[in-house]
């Protein structure tokens, strides 16, 4: 398309004599473009028989997006408070565990 307008441009200036900066060579370049590719600027085309669109649809991510916590809490029960006590771990430690374990 762009070098069809190219060359659009030649003819209209250099052998047809219109002025580039007026606006009836702007509407010159539009009606001879909407005649070289009619199935780009028709949009009665986009709509089939049954009026659904012709166009693929686009499928695109949502706008929204899951974001992860980056800090996960470990919770303890109880129980686990006791045997970590009694083994002489510190609670911080046994969560660590805890999590690791999870994990695999």
């Amino acid at each position: 398309m762009t070098y069809t307008a190219f060359d659009l441009h030649k003819t209209l200036v250099d052998e047809e004599g219109y002025d580039p900066k007026s606006d009836e060579y702007y509407a010159e370049i539009d009606k001879r473009m909407r005649l070289e590719f009619p199935h780009k600027f028709d949009k009665t085309n986009d709509i089939n028989i049954k009026g659904e669109s012709t166009k693929p649809t686009q499928t695109v991510a949502s706008a929204t997006r899951s974001v992860k916590q980056s800090r996960k809490t470990i919770s303890l029960t109880p129980s686990e408070v006791a045997i970590a006590k009694k083994l002489g771990v510190s609670l911080e430690d046994y969560a660590k565990q805890k999590k690791y374990m999870k994990e695999v």
